[in-house]
């Protein structure tokens, strides 16, 4: 890592997992907003191949990491999905069983989670599932996590893996119950109570404006980036030629990837990552 990118990182507040081997920038209660590996590590990303309920699938990732002879404290990305999106109120009771269950692990530092977390409904259609029969199963699509590089391996750039990020101005703040979340363009809806072409926009231009400001945080960049998320059901390709592509920079050679689905409360969450290498498990 060149002396640019370290002095990038040392004069903003990450916080250093030395268990996780890496960094990571402390979000709300429930997730951070993204890591970085530490020096003599790299974070990978695994996908799996049959999403797994989230108590099990926790119990196959430490599995998983403890046969490559590491511990479960290198976990530091976690891509969660569900049937439908969860009410606030289920958000929430699952936001106490999630943080109970990575402190009873011992993964907690401090009292912030370091790992970062993707939380959205898949869906089929435009419209969003609804169901009374009792909270969603929350299932785990894919993880990160850190693993040392091979002797005399020298990443070409940091790897990293960001929380997806929602259209919230005021992200921090609501998470921690501070104040109402400030949702950009809340308003600015169609006659059957969608965004607005414009509103899209506008979200969109916010999100990634918070993703830059966030990388550069992390002491990363578009051309570090390795795999762009879009979580919506709204149709955002007339933005790529002229708003999503040209602000991707050279990130835009990648394409970005469409996931169909719901975030909680919001209409929008865009993710990114870098890493050398993707799995499936």
């Amino acid at each position: 890592m060149s002396g640019r990118r370290e002095s990038r990182i040392a004069v903003q507040a990450l916080v250093v997992n030395e268990p996780g081997g890496y960094r990571f920038l402390p979000g709300v209660p429930f997730l951070s907003f993204g890591a970085v590996a530490a020096d003599g590590f790299e974070i990978v990303r695994t996908t799996f191949r049959q999403p797994r309920p989230f108590a099990a699938g926790l119990a196959d990732i430490q599995r998983l990491l403890e046969e490559s002879g590491l511990s479960l404290h290198a976990l530091c990305g976690l891509e969660l999905r569900s049937a439908r999106p969860l009410s606030g109120k289920e958000f929430d009771e699952f936001n106490q069983e999630y943080t109970g269950r990575l402190k009873a692990a011992g993964l907690l530092v401090g009292d912030d989670v370091p790992v970062a977390r993707t939380n959205v409904a898949f869906s089929a259609s435009g419209t969003r599932a609804k169901g009374n029969s009792g909270a969603p199963e929350v299932t785990i699509h894919g993880w990160s996590h850190s693993r040392p590089t091979a002797r005399g391996v020298r990443p070409a750039a940091p790897t990293f893996v960001l929380a997806g990020v929602p259209e919230i101005r005021n992200l921090r703040a609501a998470g921690l119950g501070r104040e109402p979340a400030d949702i950009v363009a809340i308003g600015e809806t169609t006659a059957d109570g969608f965004p607005t072409p414009a509103a899209l926009r506008q979200k969109t231009e916010y999100i990634l404006t918070s993703l830059a400001q966030t990388m550069r945080t992390l002491g990363v960049e578009w051309a570090d980036v390795t795999g762009v998320q879009f979580y919506t059901v709204h149709d955002v390709h007339p933005l790529l030629a002229d708003l999503i592509l040209p602000r991707l920079g050279v990130a835009a050679r990648l394409g970005v990837e469409w996931h169909h689905a719901w975030p909680p409360g919001v209409q929008m969450e865009i993710g990114v990552r870098g890493v050398r290498a993707e799995m499936t498990g």
